[in-house]
């Protein structure tokens, strides 16, 4: 039960949608906010469009220190490495800008071994008509909106204009394979070593389930899909009629092992859904080697076989348990195809998602006036 909250920030949003899909912490320790470029379509607002304007808050990934007052008594610092805090024409909290409406993000925690990949910061950014695109945010970047979605021209004027140096995807997507993207995590769990470095992710309008694989050598992405219950699903496409089809959000636990939330129908105020763990029957962690220990829960349906659609050299096969649900449970399971692993996954057991450690607790309230948001895109 929350006693009192701290409104850190005052948003003004002309128009009922974009009303940004994700605020969390960095390994840095300040706090990251991911804000929608104000609504309508295709940001018509001012000359360039609010996500382009760098001395709007719309349209941004902010990046604030919630550990002191700043000047003005205003409830927050600057952190001092901004990149545009010395800019008299923007504001000191842009972190990175050109951003659309960014439907979930996390921080990767990294290879355990290595610790490549430590820190970095991945998004979903949903696009306008064409184009869904997943991001890594860097200092300063601009990620093109409006003049681009996706690796295509939106805006044909801004997109010709060379002073525009906008930071690339790392992978796009088109109308054919999905229409509103759901950011997800990178695997750093230890169940499933199979999946460790995989950024595993979704579309929410279809059900789609995909996974990107990072070639270190070239610094591509290499994509891969995942259905849930047989292959037929990535062909209708989405997941089977049986079980909550639109994925609204990814999580992780304490221990690095992943879930996803869908629900029963495409609205963030749907009543009902059910929380998926991701499993992978094809290779599991050898007893005891898994530091962490998982809470016991109860869980609400029979484990649900994914089918990776992939390249010979990925080898391994998805599952999933139902952990949580709104709604009824599915009752019955689909019969994994012949060629599936039908090993047994290890006992359901998870531990509760926790936040991302801070030196102190932090109730933060961000307040964006304006009609109430009715749907996610």
């Amino acid at each position: 039960r929350l006693g009192t909250y701290l409104n850190l920030l005052e948003i003004e949003q002309p128009a009922a949608n974009h009303n940004g899909g994700e605020i969390l912490f960095g390994l840095d320790g300040y706090l990251y906010l991911f804000t929608g470029d104000g609504g309508k379509a295709g940001d018509p607002f001012g000359k360039f469009g609010n996500a382009q304007n760098k001395s709007s808050l719309l349209g941004k990934v902010l990046r604030i220190d919630v550990d002191g007052k700043g000047p003005q008594e205003r409830p927050y610092r600057i952190p001092h490495d901004n990149p545009f805090s010395l800019d008299p024409k923007a504001r000191p909290e842009v972190y990175a800008y050109g951003v659309r409406n960014m439907w979930r993000c996390s921080v990767d925690r990294g290879d355990p071994l290595s610790h490549r990949g430590k820190g970095r910061i991945f998004c979903g950014d949903v696009g306008q008509n064409r184009f869904e695109e997943v991001d890594i945010i860097i200092k300063g970047g601009n990620y093109g909106w409006r003049a681009k979605e996706g690796f295509e021209c939106y805006d044909t004027k801004l997109c010709q204009n060379s002073s525009l140096e906008d930071v690339l995807p790392i992978f796009a997507y088109g109308r054919s394979v999905g229409k509103s993207v759901t950011g997800g995590y990178v695997y750093r769990g230890c169940e499933s070593p199979n999946l460790n470095g995989l950024y595993i992710f979704g579309d929410f309008m279809n059900g789609r389930l995909m996974a990107l694989q990072e070639d270190e050598r070239t610094n591509t992405w290499k994509k891969q899909d995942i259905c849930i219950g047989g292959i037929k699903a990535c062909a209708f496409p989405g997941l089977v009629s049986s079980y909550s089809k639109f994925i609204i959000s990814f999580a992780e636990d304490e221990a690095g092992e992943l879930y996803f939330m869908a629900t029963s129908y495409p609205s963030a105020y749907a009543p009902s859904g059910s929380i998926y763990k991701f499993v992978d029957p094809a290779r599991r962690a050898p007893p005891g080697k898994c530091k962490q220990k998982p809470v016991p829960v109860k869980t609400k349906s029979k484990r649900i076989p994914f089918v990776p659609i992939a390249s010979k050299s990925i080898r391994f096969g998805f599952a999933a348990v139902c952990l949580f649900s709104l709604s009824k449970p599915p009752t019955n399971e689909n019969t994994p195809p012949a060629n599936q692993n039908t090993a047994k996954p290890s006992p359901n057991q998870v531990t509760p998602p926790l936040a991302v450690k801070r030196k102190k607790q932090l109730q933060a309230h961000i307040t964006l006036r304006g009609t109430e948001p009715k749907k996610q895109a």
